[in-house]
């Protein structure tokens, strides 16, 4: 999975990459900083290279590699139920009800 031969397809679309990159740092080089990684990235990926794929295929091999899996842990979870007492006003200023009735607004 490497670079090897470029075709046409993807030489015409590296060329218009290189173009349009070109055109939008002559124009608004702050955007085109902006976009410099992801460009980067996509012409990395647009030659045929993936980032990290020797990386994947070995941590791949070293999984498969028939290591016995461990049981998973499992902990008890206890509920606790705690009731707080609390004074009358502040029982009733969290007692649900619809707010008083307010006279209407005079509007002149």
């Amino acid at each position: 999975m490497g670079g090897g031969s470029l075709k046409h397809g993807r030489v015409a679309s590296l060329g218009a990459l290189v173009a349009v990159t070109a055109v939008l740092a002559a124009t608004l080089p702050g955007v085109a900083l902006l976009l410099a990684p992801a460009l980067a990235l996509f012409a990395v990926l647009l030659l045929g290279f993936t980032p990290g794929e020797h990386l994947i295929e070995r941590m791949r091999a070293r999984r498969f590699q028939g290591r016995p899996a461990r049981a998973p842990r499992t902990l008890a979870v206890r509920r606790v139920v705690v009731v707080r007492r609390m004074t009358s006003l502040a029982a009733s200023a969290l007692a649900m009800r619809p707010p008083p009735l307010a006279a209407p607004a005079l509007i002149s």
